[in-house]
């Protein structure tokens, strides 16, 4: 790679402020004004001294106390922190036209540098106040001041390359192969070299050194790891992941969904299901090392999976689609899609890279620091999963390599019958999977279904239930996966049921819509249209994606559905079939421990998952199951450790009752509904508890007025009035005034409908 001759010197301030005028139109009057920002509130609790001091770990350490700083300098922190959100990602494509100037000719060194302007990643994290823009900005900072041949612009190199290892720590390996770059670099004297090293190592050195101190005050360790790589690694590779972004365990999503000022409480909730699980207090190091066992145990156990799942990242990392793990930022993205910004797919910017990196390798002193960022980043994403975060740090290498391919074809004389070859691969690298529009549909189904399920509450307290009722069904089709949690009380299904009225509201239309509506055809006791849609998705080879939300396994549910024809066996068939396809699927192997009575899948279980979690899913396989009895112990010791997790005091009330306690299942539940109403599941077995608790004493005022106030919760307002008044002709005083109220209450619901 020689050096190029110059531009004209106005185009970086022409692509500045053309930037910043982009980006600032977009940030202050296309996205959305009032997003949810964790360092905000993470640095807010900081100043007023409510975070705890572990929590420190799960932050970027430079970003975190930069928020802190301005909350405590400035009376408008917000304002500033977008404008200088603005500056960093304006500044990252001028410092990387700097760098692509000196390799390629001044207008490909252009057109990179509009890549990463009109980069949509870059674009909608620039509002989403995460560190990558600060760290994209020191990044390519540090690498233009490392192309250059003097010793402050090495200092200054090696500054900029301190902060961006406190900002993203991961960047670290990146920095071990620049004192190489220099050594290698040819026409200097062995005093410039050591020079070069030792203005660069310095500062690097410096911020490793404040990271110890840091980590050794906050959490009593001195140690450069942050950001909690250990349970990040097991997002990546635990037996739901698909290397694609974070996918958590069910509980922990479960339980973040009830901590919605928490910032990234899945950090603070991994600590805590870990320390609960070895009844140990554990430290942030240990609590990693925990979480990376697990993981690894399911690598070793099932090694060609990995392989696949490599293969996967591998293939992600190349193409278009940006996988976020960010409400604002997927969302932000899909609107930007919308809008008629033109943008430079990611796919052909990697075929052009791959090129790129092929065509550079006779000159591979000079473009080290690129092959290292490329190699590195990529590495880290291998260890961890492709997210669009993830990615962007990864920008830089791509567009260099990409720019280098595309100079090389512009030079050759042959050059049309590369780029012949590049338009297969770069068609590949476009066109979205069915993974991916799965993806979509899990964003747009939990998105739609929020929106309905708010509608139905307010209907509800606008005491319309009929459209209450219509709202909530809506929500339960646009996301079936959230079943449990989509009903409010109050609302009335009968005769069909909450399932069969969200059938009439899904028509589908995609393999994505067609495992929803089976999904439903299942609980609506549809059981053979059911397991129709479910051979017929197998046939066409559909592959799902439903991460901690339901198991992804079709045959799964063929099991469900033989266990509903009482034909364990077949069962037994479709959940060993599943595991071939899903192997570590914790429903499949929750549901073969119930099925079977064999301790290897309840012990493969909690070797893949915290004992909590494994006790939740075995308890609810024990019910589904028809064997409650057994179900009672798991349930009893996820509510005993999670005493705030109320679906498992639910379904703890559901298994009590059914194995022949019901007074102790009803005095559970009714508990929990008078400390929180909604929403209601599990309807058809806790109504049988209560109907067996009160055909045992049918005198019994107060079983009566409990069954009433179920059967109200559920919707079943007339059979509540029913059993009211015989309660009528047996209240006393003591009684009296709470039948009667529960009476006026179901008129009212009664007389909203008529």
């Amino acid at each position: 790679m020689e050096k190029r001759a110059g531009s004209t010197p106005k185009l970086p301030i022409f692509l500045f402020a053309g930037t910043l005028c982009l980006y600032g139109v977009l940030v202050f009057s296309f996205f959305p004004a009032d997003q949810f920002h964790k360092y905000v509130l993470a640095a807010r609790q900081a100043i007023e001294g409510s975070l705890p001091k572990e929590r420190f770990a799960d932050f970027s350490p430079l970003y975190l106390l930069f928020h802190i700083l301005i909350q405590k300098t400035l009376k408008q922190p917000i304002l500033f922190l977008k404008l200088v959100q603005l500056v960093w990602a304006s500044l990252s494509p001028v410092f990387l036209f700097f760098i692509l100037r000196r390799f390629v000719r001044p207008s490909i060194a252009a057109i990179g540098a509009a890549a990463l302007v009109l980069n949509p990643a870059l674009i909608v994290m620039t509002q989403a106040f995460e560190p990558e823009i600060l760290g994209l900005f020191l990044l390519t900072g540090f690498l233009y001041f490392a192309l250059r041949e003097d010793w402050p612009s090495y200092l200054l190199s090696g500054v900029l390359a301190g902060l961006a290892f406190l900002t993203r720590p991961n960047i670290l390996p990146v920095l071990l192969f620049v004192p190489v770059f220099f050594l290698l670099r040819p026409r200097q004297t062995g005093v410039r070299r050591l020079t070069a090293v030792l203005s660069f190592s310095l500062p690097v050195i410096a911020s490793l050194l404040f990271l110890l101190n840091r980590n050794d005050r906050l959490v009593g360790r001195a140690s450069l790891v942050t950001m909690n790589p250990g349970t990040v690694f097991y997002e990546g590779n635990n037996p739901l992941s698909r290397g694609t972004t974070s996918v958590y365990p069910f509980l922990i999503y479960d339980l973040a969904r009830d901590y919605p000022q928490t910032p990234d409480v899945q950090h603070a909730l991994y600590r805590r299901l870990a320390r609960q699980g070895t009844g140990k207090e554990l430290t942030v190091s240990e609590v990693n090392a925990y979480w990376r066992q697990k993981a690894l145990r399911f690598i070793r156990d099932h090694p060609g999976r990995f392989g696949s799942l490599l293969a996967a990242k591998v293939f992600h990392l190349f193409h278009s689609c940006d996988w976020h793990d960010l409400y604002n930022a997927y969302w932000n993205e899909r609107k930007l899609a919308g809008s008629a910004l033109p943008t430079i797919p990611l796919g052909i910017i990697s075929a052009l890279a791959l090129l790129g990196l092929a065509a550079q390798l006779k000159r591979w002193k000079q473009g080290l620091p690129f092959y290292a960022l490329f190699a590195c980043q990529a590495a880290v994403m291998m260890v961890f999963y492709v997210s669009a975060r993830q990615r962007l740090i990864l920008l830089p290498a791509l567009l260099f390599f990409a720019c280098a391919g595309l100079d090389f074809l512009v030079t050759r004389k042959r050059g049309w019958l590369l780029l012949a070859a590049l338009i297969p691969l770069s068609v590949a690298l476009v066109i979205p999977t069915g993974l991916m529009r799965e993806e979509d549909h899990l964003w747009q189904g939990v998105s739609a279904s929020g929106d309905h399920l708010r509608e139905a509450y307010r209907q509800r307290q606008a005491e319309d239930y009929p459209e209450a009722e219509i709202r909530s069904a809506l929500a339960l089709a646009e996301a079936p996966w959230l079943e449990d949690s989509l009903r409010p009380s109050d609302l009335g299904f009968a005769p069909e049921g909450f399932a069969a009225e969200a059938l009439k509201h899904l028509k589908p239309e995609s393999p994505s819509e067609s495992f929803d509506a089976a999904l439903l055809l299942l609980e609506a006791g549809r059981t053979e249209e059911a397991e129709a849609v479910w051979k017929t998705l197998i046939r066409i080879g559909q592959r799902f994606k439903r991460d901690y939300y339901q198991s992804s396994s079709p045959q799964y549910y063929l099991a469900l559905a033989s266990l509903r024809r009482n034909d364990p066996e077949s069962a037994r068939r479709h959940l060993l079939e599943g595991l071939r396809f899903f192997p570590g699927d914790p429903s499949i192997l929750a549901a073969l421990a119930a099925l079977t009575g064999e301790n290897r899948y309840s012990r493969t279980l909690a070797a893949y998952l915290d004992e909590t979690s494994a006790d939740l899913y075995l308890g609810k396989a024990f019910l589904l199951a028809g064997d409650p009895s057994r179900a009672v112990p798991h349930l009893s010791r996820v509510a005993e450790r999670l005493p705030d997790y109320r679906p498992a005091k639910v379904y703890l009330a559901a298994a009590q009752g059914l194995a022949g306690d019901e007074e102790t299942a009803a005095s559970l539940y009714i508990g929990l509904i008078r400390e929180r109403p909604d929403p209601v599941l599990l309807e058809e077995p806790l109504l049988r508890v209560f109907k067996n608790r009160l055909e045992k004493a049918p005198s019994d005022v107060r079983a009566r007025l409990e069954y009433a106030i179920v059967l109200r919760q559920f919707g079943r307002a007339e059979e509540a009035l029913a059993v009211l008044d015989r309660a009528k002709d047996l209240a006393d005083e003591v009684w009296t005034d709470p039948v009667m109220r529960e009476t006026r209450l179901l008129e009212r619901i009664l007389a909203a409908h008529r």
